[in-house]
């Protein structure tokens, strides 16, 4: 009895997976979260998953499945909890509810353990370019002529060279060296940080250059010229066979240690101390003309360095700009410094 029990159960068991699958339930924008052999190892990490964005979009009779490389679309049959292709694929549907798709391949011939499962989400789109719009179009921006999108390993420009059908990673890295060349050449970046946007527009014209983050000012028309340089060189990003404008945002980090999170001051600090040291060779040589314009760039760049401001204080001193020392000595008096009270005795009495 036990064995035709059982059979009864297996039996049982494949009546319910063959279950007639609501077609309407199915027809929809549905992204894969996870794929994993039948005999559930995985077959990608979920990070490498998210990168491919493989979509399967479910209408009336076709099935249109889409990666970042490449995309085709199939008629499609439905019977049970089968799908068959007009290229003779087969697909079993294991589970389907309002959120979730799960769909194993039936190949023989491949193996059943080499067999590819996709775990899918259920997406709030109509379809595909819907989809993207949705998941890489800045929230502000307005889906009309002046939408564009966020520079992405699905949608982005490519950049001329030798591979015309670049990736994003070489576009990535091919107009970042373009543009990082054309801007030393400009200027002599060495403690600095610059963040930086820009619209490739659908006629691969570079548009709305915005300068993010500067810790040198006077360097941000050198680098949007550089940016301005590599227009020429851009191939427009596509959505569905038709161009789009899309951002572009790059960092240019120069002299700035290795894995440290600096924020804007820091970088300004560290740009500090480099300038400092010239300005003290000036001094030393009583050069006080050029000491005191480097020590003015100092402490525009690090106001509370209080060994920046008491060389400017002697500085004035010795181009005999007294009250301006004075001044100097009273906000380090003020910071605490018993230096700078004994100067201000000495030489602010009035």
């Amino acid at each position: 009895m036990k064995p035709f029990c059982l059979l009864l159960i297996f039996l049982f068991s494949q009546s319910l997976l063959a279950q007639d699958i609501d077609k309407e339930k199915l027809k929809g924008v549905w992204v894969a979260k996870r794929v994993e052999y039948r005999n559930g190892y995985q077959m990608m990490s979920d990070a490498e998953v998210d990168k491919s964005n493989i979509v399967f979009v479910f209408e009336d009779r076709r099935l249109r499945f889409y990666t970042n490389e490449k995309s085709s679309t199939v008629s499609y049959t439905l019977s049970g909890n089968r799908i068959r292709t007009a290229e003779n694929a087969t697909y079993t549907i294991d589970k389907l509810t309002d959120y979730e798709l799960q769909l194993s391949e039936q190949t023989s011939s491949v193996m059943r353990n080499d067999q590819l499962r996709f775990i899918c989400a259920r997406q709030e789109a109509t379809s595909y370019d819907d989809y993207i719009r949705k998941k890489f179009v800045l929230p502000a921006a307005r889906f009309d002529r002046d939408t564009f999108y966020v520079m992405n390993e699905t949608i982005y420009p490519k950049f001329r060279t030798r591979l015309i059908d670049s990736s994003f990673y070489e576009t990535y890295q091919n107009s970042y060296t373009y543009i990082e060349d054309a801007f030393r050449q400009l200027a002599r970046p060495r403690r600095d940080r610059f963040r930086v946007s820009f619209i490739v527009n659908r006629t691969g014209r570079i548009e709305n250059i915005q300068i993010v983050e500067s810790s040198d000012p006077k360097m941000d028309d050198n680098l949007r010229t550089a940016i301005k340089a590599s227009e020429g060189m851009w191939i427009p990003a596509t959505v569905g066979r038709k161009p789009v404008r899309v951002q572009v945002n790059y960092e240019f980090p120069y002299g700035i240690p290795e894995n440290r999170q600096l924020t804007l001051d820091d970088i300004k600090a560290l740009k500090a101390k480099d300038l400092f040291e010239t300005g003290l060779q000036h001094y030393n040589r009583q050069r006080y003309d050029q000491a005191l314009a480097v020590f003015n760039q100092c402490i525009e760049l690090d106001p509370g360095n209080v060994s920046i401001r008491f060389n400017r204080a002697a500085t004035f001193y010795k181009l005999n700009r007294l009250p301006e020392a004075c001044q100097d000595w009273k906000l380090l008096e003020r910071a605490g410094e018993k230096e700078a009270t004994k100067l201000l005795k000495k030489h602010c009495q009035n």
